[in-house]
């Protein structure tokens, strides 16, 4: 019978940094909207717990997330929400590409 090996569960420490890296990532498709504890679980492929809820709200405290009441529509229980804490992590510039035709069929590239 072959083992079923077992994968080592991330430290607190290592799971901060994957929380981050997870917005950092968002900030970088234009996304810096609040995201619930279920997103981040979902996102990070992880199922929701109040593990996940109690390392979010230690990063809070630490200064790395800042939170927000997010009001939800209908009988539902208003939730936080996360998200970088502003100046942490700064989207990069996109550039534009121009791109020029000579006479002679040869292309230039130049970065703007």
């Amino acid at each position: 019978m072959e083992e079923i090996m077992r994968k080592r569960s991330l430290t607190k420490d290592e799971r901060e940094v994957q929380i981050i890296n997870w917005f950092a990532i968002r900030v970088q498709h234009e996304n810096e909207d609040y995201a619930t504890m279920y997103q981040i679980a979902r996102g990070l492929g992880l199922v929701p717990s109040s593990h996940i809820t109690a390392i979010l709200k230690g990063m809070v405290s630490d200064g790395a997330l800042e939170d927000k009441t997010l009001e939800r529509a209908g009988r539902f229980i208003d939730t936080k929400g996360y998200r970088l804490k502003s100046g942490t992590f700064q989207r990069p510039q996109r550039q534009t590409v121009r791109i020029n035709f000579t006479v002679n069929g040869i292309k230039q590239m130049e970065l703007l």
